[in-house]
């Protein structure tokens, strides 16, 4: 058996030739294991010479039997094979990808296969990593961001007071109602007591703006026609809500004083509004200092990212697509709507639909190469058990018997629990090894700011503070030099 090998495109391309011997001896061992369910007249199952009960053999199973043998041979050949091996110990193959086997030619003197083995998703040339420019700028807290804060921390306070005026766009009502087609209730069309925020687009397109200019204890009827997105039987069929208003709510507001800073909880606990303002000011600081560092990494990882190369068979992709079809097809059917009717409720074509997983796939996919390939170059260390135990907090062994515990209590088989403990110490184990790689980009592409901590940030307004009040401190002593040269 001669063999050549040959990677391409992420594949490893075997082409085998058989000669005649190889052939006569793979043929020889598909006709003794085929003449095993063979009945020949005047003999028991299996037990006819040979040469009579190969006669019996159908030519098709004869050809089938000899490349299956003809393959087995392959396999044996390969495991012993030093190139081969090397693809296996370095666990080059992608997952749950089977090789194709396409036989080339077949003769009584020889035989030629290829096959095609699936090599795992790699970067072949790193970009680079180091020495990036990034045009990302860090948001500075003024007053125009504390008092955005407040007005969003006042909003999230307001409440729904009720009122008699007629409902107005950005009022709450609250309404009892019951859909109608040709005169019969429809699935999903009637409810009671339902909160619902005018101007939301909750509701199908018609109907909160006719819920607009009633009072609560109104009764009124909503005529629309229903979305040609909707599925079937509702497909862009009239439909009459009979609606009764309950109540209308209008949102209310707190001012932002004092009194509203005692009412908080949490970090924003105060005792006035000078306190609040300071406390929304270190949050903010905070938060904008990590969303600068976060923005800057992540700007350099896309340039890494987009400048690299990458080996990803199409193969491998497509499975990747699948299963995320698969989930979401799971998610959806639990919502009462099969995969095609929720894609017609959002208008989107099918094609449209998985180019879009797709594109989400393989950009998760290089993100994660790149972090590997980082981490290889950088000879960054994988997290150790110690690493994961610090994370959960927990030796590894207690977490797993108490997670064992409450998944079985969910009822959930010994398989599906063994997936989600080893699925969440994945998910621990390469969140800290992101976390390593993501700081050591910024080490190498702005050390300044990687070795900046948030105090620095704090510490150096308070000296810009001291530099604006030094010119009125300094001013007498200015005027005393010019006096004694006088």
């Amino acid at each position: 058996m001669k063999h050549t090998f040959k990677e391409e495109n992420g594949h490893l391309i075997a082409t085998v030739n058989f000669d005649q011997e190889e052939v006569k001896t793979a043929t020889g061992k598909a006709t003794r294991k085929l003449i095993q369910n063979v009945t020949v007249p005047g003999f028991r199952k299996g037990k006819a010479p040979e040469d009579k009960a190969a006669r019996y053999i159908k030519n098709e199973d004869l050809f089938n039997g000899t490349i299956d043998a003809l393959l087995r041979m392959l396999d044996k050949n390969f495991e012993s094979n030093e190139e081969f091996s090397a693809y296996v110990k370095g666990n080059k193959f992608a997952p749950r990808l089977h090789p194709d086997v396409a036989l080339d030619k077949f003769t009584d003197t020889e035989a030629q296969v290829t096959v095609t083995y699936y090599l795992r998703p790699a970067v072949s040339k790193l970009g680079q990593y180091k020495d990036l420019k990034s045009d990302i700028e860090e948001t500075k807290v003024d007053e125009e961001a504390i008092n955005a804060e407040l007005n969003r921390l006042a909003l999230e306070n307001a409440e729904l007071v009720p009122t008699e005026k007629a409902a107005e766009m950005g009022d709450t009502v609250n309404i009892d109602f019951q859909g109608l087609m040709d005169g019969v209730p429809f699935d999903g069309g009637t409810a009671k007591a339902f909160d619902l925020e005018l101007g939301s687009n909750k509701f199908v397109p018609g109907f909160e703006e006719q819920c607009v200019g009633h009072k609560p204890g109104e009764k009124f009827d909503v005529n629309i026609i229903m979305p040609d997105t909707y599925p079937a039987p509702l497909t862009s069929k009239p439909a009459l809500f009979k609606v009764t208003l309950n109540a209308v709510k209008v949102k209310e507001v707190p001012e932002i004083n004092d009194d509203f800073a005692t009412t908080l909880s949490g970090q924003y606990v105060s005792k006035d509004l000078a306190e609040l303002k300071e406390k929304v000011e270190h949050v903010l600081m905070h938060r904008f200092f990590d969303a600068y560092k976060r923005d800057k990494v992540n700007n350099y990882l896309n340039q890494i990212k987009n400048s690299s190369e990458y080996v990803i068979p199409s193969e491998y992709v497509k499975t990747l697509v699948d299963d995320r079809v698969k989930q979401d097809q799971n998610a959806i059917e639990q919502q009462g709507l099969s995969l095609e009717e929720y894609l017609k409720l959002i208008q989107q074509t099918r094609e449209v639909y998985e180019d879009s997983i797709r594109t989400g796939v393989e950009n998760e996919l290089k993100t994660s190469l790149i972090y590997d390939a980082i981490a290889e170059a950088e000879k960054i260390p994988a997290p150790t058990q110690k690493d994961v135990e610090a994370q959960i907090g927990s030796p590894i062994a207690k977490f797993a018997e108490n997670y064992t515990n409450y998944l079985k209590a969910q009822n959930y088989s010994a398989d599906q629990i063994n997936n989600q403990i080893n699925g969440y110490l994945n998910q621990v184990f390469t969140s800290i090894l992101t976390a390593r790689v993501q700081a050591k980009v910024l080490e190498l592409n702005d050390p300044e700011l990687a070795a900046r901590k948030l105090h620095d940030h704090e510490e150096g307004k308070e000296e810009e503070a001291k530099a604006e009040e030094a010119p009125t401190e300094a001013a007498p002593a200015e005027e005393a030099k010019e006096e004694k040269a006088e």
